[in-house]
């Protein structure tokens, strides 16, 4: 039987697969830890945990402060990439970070789907 982390690499390695516009995913604690991450070599997984789970934060409290319900997923479009922010439970994150030419609904549908996957592992 398989571990979790494996378990959480198996699906962030699939999306990897499955997506060839797809740079980077991680799974991101609340506090900004990576617990299982595909990033390319040379980027810090840390360094971009820390930060995606910062801008979740600010994002989170923007939309209770607009009376908007909790956050389920934040877009920030870059010049050359597209970083996904989706919510896994209120204890995780998923970070992803695609090309802007890839099939960006097709990245909102993964995210989704590995979400909910993710939420299964993850929830106690």
């Amino acid at each position: 039987m398989k571990s979790r982390y494996e378990q959480l690499s198996q699906i962030l390695e699939e999306l990897r697969r499955d997506n060839p516009g797809l740079d980077a995913c991680a799974v991101v604690s609340g506090d900004g830890m990576p617990v299982a991450a595909v990033m390319p070599e040379g980027v810090d997984d840390l360094k971009i945990s820390a930060m995606a789970a910062t801008l979740q934060g600010v994002a989170e409290q923007v939309v209770r402060e607009l009376r908007g319900g909790g956050l389920k997923q934040l877009v920030a479009f870059g010049e050359r990439e597209v970083l996904i922010i989706r919510s896994v439970n209120q204890d995780f994150t998923l970070v992803m970070v695609v090309r802007p030419d890839s099939k960006l609904g097709y990245a909102l549908w993964q995210a989704r789907r590995a979400s909910e996957s993710l939420g299964k592992l993850l929830t106690p």
